[in-house]
C-alpha cells in the first residue's frame, strides 16, 4: 500500500493496535509512541488517525531520498516538508512547492478532496504536538542528568505546544457561543496556537452530498432484505449516523407502542448484557462519535416506513437467539445472528450503491449512507413544518437533534438551502422591478415602512382579540 513503510495491525492488551515498519523492517519509535496515545480513542479514530500519520512517514521519507541519498533531514528542510504536505496531497504534480511537486512525481499521492485533507492535517497535528511534549519532558531530563541527553532547545514549528493571547473579536465570538466562557472570571483569554493552518480547511459545504428527499422512498423499496429496509429509514428518519443506528438495541432503545428509538453511547452502559456477549476484539468495535443526546425526532414518511418494515424485518429475518439484543444482525453465513454493526463498511456501502443504481440517483464520489444525514439536517432546517405556520427548526434544535457538540457543526452539515435561497432571490427582483424598470431607492423604503407598520397594526389587532 506504501512505498517506504509497512503498516500492520497487532493486539496489545486486548486491543487493536497499529506498527509502522520502516525502509528497513524495523518499527518506527515514534510511530508506535503516537499509537499508544490513540489508546482510549475510538476504534475508527485510532485507525483513521494511523493511516493518515503512516501516509506522512511514506511521503517524509520520500522527501529524505529527494534531499539526497535518505540523509537525516535538517530542521528547515522538515519544515519545508510539512509545509509542502499540503500542497502535496492536494495539488500533486501541479503544486507551486518544489518539494511537493518533485515528491509527487516518484510518489503519487493520489486523489484528494479538500475535505480530506482536513482529518489528516489533524492526525499530523496532533503528532506535532506528541512530539513537542516529549521535547520538554527530555529537556526537563536533561537538566536533571547534567544535560547527558542531547535535546533540541527550540520547538520545531513557531507556536508549537505555546498559547497566544485572544483577539478581543474571538473572546466575543466564545462568549456567543459557549456558557462556559460567561462566567470564567475575567473571561477566556488564552488559546492554543494553531500549527499547519491554511486556508483549505475552510470548506464549503456542497448541497450534492444530501441524498434527494424525494428519491429516499425509492431507496428504501430498493434494499435487498426487510433489515436493510429497516436501517436506511431509520437513517433517514432519525439523521443519525450509521454506527449510532447499527448499535441500536431491540428491548431498551426501541418503543414500537410510542413510535420512539433512543441512540444511547456505549459507554454509559458498559455492563449491559449485549455487550458483555461480545468478544473483547468485537466490544472493542462500538463507537460513538461525541453525540451529546439519545433524543431523537423521526421526521415522517420514513418513520412510518421504518416500524413497518421492522415489523416485517422482525418476523421474517431476526432471529431471537437471546445471546444478545442488537436489533440489526447479520442474516446468512457462518456470521448469521451476530450484530451488523460488525460488518465491514466497504460490504454496507457495497448495498447502498447498489440500490442508489437501481433507482438512477448519482452521488459525488465518496458518499454513501452519511448523505441520508445530510437529507435530514437540511429538511428540519428549512422544510420541517412548524405549529406557528413557520418551516425549518431553529438552529440549536437542529444541533441537538444531529447530536454535535458544536453548533458549528451543525451549519456545516445543514447549511441554509440552495433552492430558498433561489426562490428569496427571485422574489426580491420581482419587488424590484416594474414593468421591466428598476423602482428608485426612495419607493423601496417607502414599501418597507409599509410593510412594518402592516405587521405592527396586524399585532395590534391580535392583542386586542386576545384582550376581548
Amino acid at each position: 500500500m506504501y512505498k517506504h513503510v509497512s503498516l500492520r495491525r497487532r493486539q496489545a492488551g486486548g486491543r487493536t493496535t497499529w506498527q509502522l515498519l520502516g525502509p528497513d523492517g524495523l518499527p518506527i519509535a515514534a510511530f508506535a509512541a503516537f499509537a499508544e496515545s490513540l489508546r482510549n480513542s475510538p476504534p475508527n479514530t485510532r485507525e483513521s488517525y494511523c493511516r493518515h500519520l503512516a501516509e506522512f512517514f511514506n511521503y517524509l521519507i520520500e522527501v529524505m531520498a529527494y534531499h539526497g541519498q535518505g540523509q537525516p533531514l535538517t530542521k528547515l528542510q522538515l519544515a519545508d516538508a510539512l509545509e509542502a504536505y499540503g500542497e502535496y496531497l492536494l495539488l500533486g504534480t501541479d503544486a507551486s512547492h518544489p518539494i511537493a511537486q518533485a515528491v509527487a512525481v516518484s510518489l503519487p499521492p493520489g486523489v484528494n478532496a479538500t475535505s480530506s485533507l482536513i482529518p489528516k492535517k489533524a492526525a499530523l497535528r496532533r503528532f506535532l504536538k506528541l512530539s513537542e511534549t516529549v521535547r520538554k519532558e527530555l529537556a526537563e531530563l536533561a537538566t536533571v542528568y547534567n544535560n547527558r541527553i542531547v535535546v533540541a532547545e527550540t520547538s520545531l514549528l513557531p507556536g508549537l505546544g505555546q498559547k497566544r493571547q485572544l483577539q478581543p473579536q474571538e473572546v466575543k465570538a466564545m462568549r456567543a457561543h459557549s456558557m462556559l466562557a460567561g462566567v470564567v472570571s475575567g473571561g477566556p483569554q488564552l488559546i492554543e496556537c494553531v500549527v499547519l493552518g491554511d486556508a483549505t480547511e475552510i470548506v464549503d459545504y456542497d448541497e450534492s452530498r444530501a441524498f434527494p428527499y424525494d428519491k429516499v422512498m425509492d431507496l428504501i423499496d430498493a434494499m435487498p432484505t426487510e433489515r436493510d429496509k429497516s436501517i436506511y429509514s431509520l437513517l433517514a428518519a432519525s439523521g443519525c449516523r450509521t454506527h449510532e443506528g447499527l448499535q441500536t438495541l431491540l428491548s431498551d432503545d426501541v418503543d414500537v407502542e410510542e413510535g420512539t428509538v433512543h441512540l444511547v453511547d456505549p459507554k454509559t452502559r458498559p455492563g449491559h448484557p449485549s455487550y458483555r456477549a461480545l468478544s473483547p476484539s468485537q466490544r472493542e468495535s462500538l463507537a460513538w462519535k461525541g453525540r451529546t443526546t439519545d433524543l431523537t425526532l423521526l421526521i415522517e414518511p420514513f418513520a412510518s416506513v421504518f416500524f413497518e418494515s421492522l415489523q416485517r424485518y422482525l418476523e421474517r429475518e431476526y432471529i431471537a437467539h437471546g445471546r444478545h439484543d442488537f436489533l440489526f444482525q447479520f442474516l446468512k453465513g457462518q456470521q448469521r445472528g451476530l450484530p451488523y454493526f460488525l460488518s465491514a463498511p466497504s460490504s454496507r456501502l457495497d448495498v447502498f450503491q447498489g440500490a442508489c443504481g437501481r433507482v438512477g440517483v448519482s452521488l459525488p464520489r465518496g458518499t454513501g449512507p452519511h448523505s441520508l444525514r445530510h437529507m435530514y439536517g437540511t429538511y428540519v432546517l428549512n422544510y420541517f413544518p412548524r405549529s406557528n405556520g413557520d418551516y425549518g427548526l431553529p438552529v440549536p434544535i437542529v444541533q441537538q437533534l444531529l447530536g454535535h457538540s458544536d453548533v458549528k457543526s451543525t451549519l456545516k452539515y445543514a447549511r441554509f438551502d440552495k433552492d430558498l435561497r433561489k426562490l428569496e432571490i427571485q422574489h426580491a427582483n420581482r419587488v424590484l422591478f416594474r414593468n421591466g424598470t428598476p423602482k428608485k431607492l426612495l419607493e423601496l423604503k417607502l414599501e418597507a415602512l409599509e410593510a412594518q407598520m402592516a405587521k405592527v397594526r396586524s399585532q395590534i389587532v391580535q392583542e386586542g382579540n386576545t384582550r376581548g
